[in-house]
């Protein structure tokens, strides 16, 4: 009898050893599974899908239902990473003008103009996107009537993440902000560091360009990742009268 309790306990031990040798451990609540690839809902894989495919219809269908135009997929890819390698160039309008972000890369290090490269007029595109942007932060308002002219998104961001407004507004381009905003250039658009124009223009005491930005839209109330206003700025750079004027306009 000893004997064979003996095997037995010797099978169990076993068994048990082989379990803690599977590197295996209870799932805690909250806890990642896997290779931590992010969870996509089905609208955010539609998006994807449809901008593979250039339904640039039901891309705009997506946006305006909220699905974010910078979604990421399994391999970090965004929705104009699917466009512009496929060479769809109306559906990559759409995704500039809604603030998708050129600077994007995805896991394996491509980039969106990696990606579209063997597309002629999809990188002549970003090329004016990018010219828009040098034309707001240098205030050519000539040059940026012209890439307008051409059919260039007013809210595209280049490679690093910029848009021309955003730098129309806090390099004081009046003018040009008068422009932008005029074709359509959204007042709310943000960085990489959540940052809006209100919160740049706020920053270096352009008051005028504030005015500007609140009149069509701007949203006082926005924060940037740091959890930071545009008065939070305007107070931190010691812009006393326009952090005022910003508290007053968060409560509107």
């Amino acid at each position: 009898m000893f004997r064979v309790l003996t095997l037995a306990s010797l099978l169990i031990c076993a068994i048990l050893l082989a379990g803690c040798q599977d590197g295996t451990e209870p799932s805690a609540p909250g806890a990642k599974t896997g290779d931590n690839k992010p969870q996509l809902t089905r609208a955010e894989t539609a998006m994807l899908e449809e901008a593979a495919h250039g339904n640039t219809a039901a891309v705009k269908g997506w946006l305006e239902k909220g699905v974010d135009v910078n979604m990421r997929g399994a391999d970090k890819n965004t929705p104009i990473m699917e466009a512009a390698f496929a060479g769809h160039l109306e559906t990559v309008k759409l995704l500039l003008d809604h603030g998708a972000d050129l600077s994007a890369k995805k896991n394996d290090g491509e980039t969106v103009s990696s990606l579209g490269a063997a597309h002629k007029d999809i990188m002549d595109l970003f090329k004016n996107v990018s010219a828009l942007v040098e034309a707001g932060t240098r205030g050519d308002v000539k040059g940026a009537q012209d890439l307008i002219a051409k059919g260039t998104p007013v809210n595209g961001r280049d490679e690093y993440g910029r848009s021309a407004l955003m730098e129309a507004s806090w390099n004081g381009k009046t003018e040009i902000v008068k422009l932008l905003l005029e074709k359509g250039a959204n007042p709310n658009v943000k960085n990489k560091l959540g940052g809006t124009p209100l919160m740049w223009a706020a920053s270096y005491g352009q008051a005028e360009i504030v005015q500007l930005l609140l009149a069509k839209g701007a949203d006082a109330s926005l924060k940037d990742n740091s959890g930071a206003t545009a008065a939070g700025w305007a107070t931190k750079n010691k812009r006393t009268e326009l952090a005022t004027l910003l508290l007053a306009a968060e409560k509107r």
